[in-house]
């Protein structure tokens, strides 16, 4: 009944009504026992959103993901360089090992924990210049330095950069410049209106919209939005 309720409220027409119907049998037999993202190897990302993905993706990209886990695994299994910037230090452990025992030698993962704000100033998570979680866990915690660790490469370096980690607009922003011509920028959760609100211009600069649909997902009840953008 839930599948049913999220297709009728999402649907934006007839079509999109369809498609969302033809993933019911996968998205259901996602739920089984023993089966997720890591165990699937792939992204957390909406049914039609990982089609396009394996359809894209090239053996020559170098990636770049805010925020690790089955999409890890995917990309070092069809991409030539995968970099991970990971927030959780129990959660990069656990990445780490699952990464070594299935043998992957691509993989550069990066560790940077928040940290505590040490002033009283005001900070919206939709503004990309204050790089704060809209998340109650991190409260008071800076993103910063974990927004900008794709800084470290030079730009145009990666041809394509998931965001899908903490701060997104903030990450948004800086890796705008890191993604080379005709490269892929791939934002999930983008139903969240905070997460594009106030980069949405500074996107479209340089990038046109190649994707964006909201769609059930695997291992979860809920249907999401995943936005992606190509690099003019």
């Amino acid at each position: 009944m839930f599948f049913t309720w999220q297709s009728i409220k999402y649907a934006e027409s007839f079509e999109h009504f369809k498609l969302i119907w033809s993933y019911y049998r996968s998205w259901k037999k996602s739920f089984l026992v023993g089966r997720n993202s890591m165990s699937d190897e792939l992204p957390w990302l909406n049914f039609p959103a990982l089609e396009y993905l394996k359809k894209n993706l090239r053996p020559e990209f170098k990636v770049f993901e805010f925020g690790g886990g089955g999409s890890t695994l995917f990309f070092c299994k069809n991409a030539t360089e995968t970099t991970t910037v990971e927030h959780d230090g129990y959660w990069f452990e656990t990445l780490k090992k699952t990464i070594e025992g299935k043998g992957y030698r691509n993989w550069n993962g990066i560790l940077v924990l928040p940290e505590i704000l040490k002033d009283n100033h005001s900070r919206r998570p939709d503004q990309p210049d204050d790089y704060i979680s809209s998340s109650a866990q991190y409260k008071n915690q800076s993103f910063e330095k974990y927004a900008r660790t794709i800084c470290q490469f030079q730009e145009g370096y990666f041809d394509l950069v998931l965001v899908d980690g903490r701060a997104r607009p903030s990450c948004i922003k800086m890796a705008l410049p890191h993604v080379k011509p005709g490269g892929l920028l791939v934002i999930d959760n983008t139903d969240r209106s905070h997460y594009l609100s106030l980069v949405l211009d500074d996107i479209n600069k340089s990038y046109e919209n190649e994707f964006d649909l909201i769609a059930p997902v695997r291992y979860t009840p809920d249907f999401t939005r995943t936005t992606v953008f190509i690099k003019k």
